[in-house]
């Protein structure tokens, strides 16, 4: 099975509350653009939190860094991370396929739930899988100081104007 469709797969069948977000989110809007990982903003509600910590121990992905895994369960640890180490996001990888990274936003750039609320339910493979508006990817992505971000966010704005937001 695809490893992204086992992923959205794996996810849904923990009842994990999540947005695809990044690159992946971008193309699946229709924007080609080059991406390694999979960028996820996941609820970061204790519950759900442990909901995805199981599912990423089914998948067998590990960590990039040398943490355990259910460190992210611990707010304090994620916000010393955050402001000790400028750590936005816990990266997480597959040992038979190391190319196959997961990055999960230990902060919350938008509201959640709001953003949640309006969500896009896309196919993938026969999967839904939950992806941020594109307004929400505007959000997230302008004010970055990435080059790659101001050109996704202008490539979404550009989807608003010409298909209206619906």
């Amino acid at each position: 099975m695809n490893l992204y469709k086992r992923l959205f797969k794996t996810l849904n069948e923990n009842e994990v509350r999540y947005l695809v977000v990044g690159g992946v989110a971008v193309n699946l809007y229709g924007i080609e653009r080059a991406t390694g990982d999979v960028d996820l903003l996941v609820d970061l509600q204790a519950q759900n939190l442990k909901r995805f910590v199981s599912a990423a121990k089914t998948l067998e992905l590990t960590p990039r860094a040398p943490l355990d895994l259910d460190l992210i369960l611990d707010v304090k640890t994620r916000q010393t991370w955050i402001v000790e180490k400028g750590m936005m996001a816990f990266s997480l990888y597959d040992r038979i396929n190391p190319w196959f990274q997961v990055d999960i936003l230990i902060h919350e750039p938008v509201n959640f739930s709001e953003r949640y609320e309006e969500r896009e339910a896309m196919d993938f493979e026969g999967t839904a899988v939950p992806v941020a508006s594109v307004d929400a990817l505007i959000t997230m992505k302008e004010g970055t100081g990435r080059p790659q971000d101001e050109t996704d966010a202008a490539h979404l704005r550009r989807i608003l104007t010409e298909f209206g937001d619906d």
